[in-house]
């Protein structure tokens, strides 16, 4: 070769090309891998922030529907009826001589013991007369005995227990013997009880000693227990785990109760005490009711997140005020139930999906 002559470029290997294009061709893939899975994150977020929205519109609407039953449908034994009255029924059902109404079941009524019942959407709510809980607004201390017991609290607990109760809900400074008052408080560096009736049943949870309980006995205890009435417990919506409070013989005797009260609701103590052969305690007249109070406990949850529970009141004589009033509203945890959600059978809740 002579100097003058140029010199030409050495080829490149063909090996090293193809890796170059493999390279080249798998960044390729990866990158549209990783936008594939984003648009597929993007999707499902999507659909989830959607089905989210939609069970919290179901929720509402279930809400809604139900307070507007509660304040056009009058009660009877059996619960909430679903369809209103004709006036032709509703002439035949009033009993002349005392202006009142019969509150004997016209069939297809909700009950109102805490069952779970279909809403709208995958909206699932349970109604719970508070006549059917334990009232903690007077307890008086044989019946705070009684409920710790069918909770399995132990028997040394119980003077601690029922006096501190009684103490953080009544007007006086005046501390029991095994109660605790605004000293009391302080030395163990907690606010002091405020001497009035419990706002809602998890404030049973501030009262000292309450306090210690294992957390699955007083979750329990609070989930049965109304801070909003007093008078007569219904025997017909107790729940099955409060029924031991007043029904002798249990569980025998309490499990053919539920069985009676879903058949046939009990009119009265007598009918109650016929149809079970047993005696329960008390006066019949003043410790017993058969149809729902004007208070009633509204349970709703959905497919995820938590439940809403809300205590309303019927309040249609109240002036210049809605037909109910909302007493407490705050979010608990979703319930786990063990009973299988029935639909209403109401038009409704004509959207309504079983099964969700």
């Amino acid at each position: 070769m002579r100097a003058s002559e140029p010199r030409l470029p050495r080829a490149l290997p063909r090996g090293f090309v193809l890796a170059v294009t493999l390279w080249i061709l798998a960044g390729i893939t990866i990158a549209v891998g990783l936008m594939t899975l984003w648009a597929v994150s993007q999707v499902q977020d999507a659909r989830i922030g959607r089905e989210q929205v939609q069970d919290e519109a179901s929720l509402y609407e279930t809400r809604d529907t139900l307070l507007y039953l509660i304040a056009t449908r009058e009660a009877t034994q059996a619960g909430l009826p679903t369809t209103p009255l004709v006036e032709a029924d509703l002439a035949i059902r009033r009993l002349s001589e005392f202006g009142d109404l019969s509150r004997a079941p016209v069939g297809g009524e909700l009950r109102l013991d805490g069952s779970p019942y279909q809403g709208f959407g995958s909206a699932v709510f349970a109604l719970q007369d508070e006549g059917g809980l334990f009232s903690v607004v007077l307890p008086n201390p044989e019946g705070l005995n009684r409920f710790l017991q069918i909770n399995g609290v132990e028997p040394d607990k119980w003077p601690r227990l029922r006096d501190t109760l009684q103490d953080y809900i009544d007007a006086d400074d005046l501390t029991r013997i095994d109660g605790a008052e605004a000293r009391e408080y302080t030395q163990e560096h907690r606010k002091p009880p405020p001497n009035r009736r419990l706002l809602a049943p998890g404030e049973l949870a501030r009262v000292l000693g309450w306090d210690s309980l294992p957390p699955a006995t007083l979750a329990q205890m609070i989930d049965l227990v109304t801070p909003f009435y007093s008078g007569g417990i219904n025997p017909n919506t107790m729940p099955a785990a409060l029924l031991p409070l007043r029904i002798p013989g249990c569980p025998e005797a309490c499990r053919r109760l539920l069985e009676e009260r879903k058949r046939r609701p009990f009119s009265s103590t007598p009918d109650l005490q016929g149809r079970l052969a047993i005696r329960v305690p008390g006066d019949d007249a003043l410790d017993y009711r058969y149809v729902a109070d004007e208070t009633l406990r509204l349970t709703l949850w959905r497919r995820t997140g938590v439940a809403w529970r809300m205590h309303v009141r019927l309040t249609p004589l109240a002036d210049k005020q809605g037909p109910w009033a909302i007493l407490a509203a705050y979010p608990i945890a979703r319930p786990t139930a063990h009973d299988p959600v029935e639909p209403t059978g109401s038009p409704l809740f004509a959207h309504e999906t079983p099964g969700q």
